[in-house]
């Protein structure tokens, strides 16, 4: 009897370590199953030492732009674009300042790389991040941003970078920023925004965007780096970093950066190896050709340079650079479906496109600010 109780313990103990053993191998392949939004990635949060990249493109001598530096957005119909990003999550990669903040926030970004070839747009975004790390809500980021309190703001700059190498060019673009046009305009002006166009909610008026990113912030989660879309470092080393993570970029937002060029060998490459899936999405502005394409109401310059607003899936897009050379921004535009107005998105292939007289017209339009 007492050997038969003894075997009994010792099957018990066998299942039990069995179910153990298999508790164990099902939560191991849980941190590959796919994400709800599709996407393969690990469960849990990313490190920040996990996105930190192999190499970087070194800021161009010259940037061949209208103006020297642009510290803050003035594209004010942003709402446009909304519900093409939201919940998208994966990867983000975008130039610029501020505007990345409402598209990651509405996205849902699971990593974002701010990146620009101006070491001052770098700056400003690293204070940007600073910002949302000290800052519990919007109102206190606001504050670090409002000129009136300048001298406590530098303070806590000085706290915080006074030992980086980039000290003094930080200071110079944290002046930059509180010029007419910059950081400080721009905050002051989205609440306005949002009181003509409501859909319009961000950082600035949405709590919930605001945590999102403050969150993604504390986790390491967006990084401000140096970063060329013609260069050959920046861009491929992010793609090799979506693929180690297995979370594929999602949203690749180029603002009007892509009318400058007709998509040299070294841009042309940066995209195509750019690490996405069936839901990476390009996100664009036009100011070359707006006034072919539509713009929509509220612009800031109407009639110098308004901006029309556009989507592309990466797929469709990497098609265009494939069997298109050259390959330019009026050409692609040629083939868009309008939807609201000044807002449309590329679905059509290069062979099914027409108007050829349209895309001469736009082409021979000169591109406006970069912002």
């Amino acid at each position: 009897m007492v050997a038969l109780q003894k075997i009994r313990k010792e099957r018990t103990i066998s299942r039990i370590a069995v179910l153990l053993l298999g508790s164990v191998i099902y939560l191991q392949s849980c941190s590959s199953l796919p994400s709800a939004d599709g996407s393969s990635r690990r469960r849990g949060s990313i490190d920040a030492e996990d996105l930190i990249l192999k190499q970087t493109d070194a800021p161009p001598a010259d940037r061949h732009l209208h103006a020297e530096h642009y510290p803050a957005s003035n594209e004010r119909r942003l709402d446009l674009f909304k519900s093409r990003v939201e919940g998208l999550g994966g990867g983000y990669v975008g130039v610029g300042t501020d505007q990345n903040l409402t598209l990651i926030a509405w996205a849902k970004s699971d990593y974002a790389y701010l990146s620009d070839f101006d070491p001052v747009t770098v700056s400003i975004n690293r204070i940007h991040l600073y910002f949302l790390e000290l800052a519990p809500n919007y109102a206190e980021f606001a504050k670090l941003w409002d000129p009136k309190n300048k001298k406590e703001t530098l303070l806590v700059l000085e706290k915080k970078f006074s030992t980086d190498p980039e000290y003094q060019v930080i200071l110079k673009s944290y002046e930059i920023a509180l010029r007419k046009g910059g950081v400080a305009q721009r905050l002051g002006d989205l609440p306005k925004i949002s009181k003509v166009y409501p859909a319009f909610t961000s950082f600035h008026n949405d709590t919930k965007d605001y945590e999102f990113l403050r969150n993604m912030v504390l986790e390491g989660r967006i990084l401000a780096v140096d970063g060329n879309l013609l260069g050959d470092k920046t861009l491929h080393s992010v793609s090799e970093k979506a693929k180690e993570l297995g979370i594929p970029v999602r949203i690749l937002y180029t603002s009007n950066a892509e009318e400058y060029f007709r998509y040299p060998d070294g841009m042309k490459s940066n995209f195509l190896n750019l690490y996405g899936d069936s839901r990476s999405i390009v996100v664009r502005t036009l100011t070359k050709g707006a006034k072919i394409y539509g713009f929509p109401d509220g612009e800031m310059f109407p009639k110098e340079f308004p901006f029309h607003y556009n989507v592309q899936s990466l797929d469709n897009f990497k098609v265009w650079l494939t069997k298109l050379n050259p390959v330019y921004t009026t050409l692609i535009l040629k083939a868009r479906t309008p939807g609201v107005k000044g807002f449309s998105t590329i679905e059509a292939l290069p062979t099914e496109t027409s108007k050829p007289n349209e895309a001469t017209a736009a082409a021979n339009q000169k591109p406006a600010n970069k912002q």
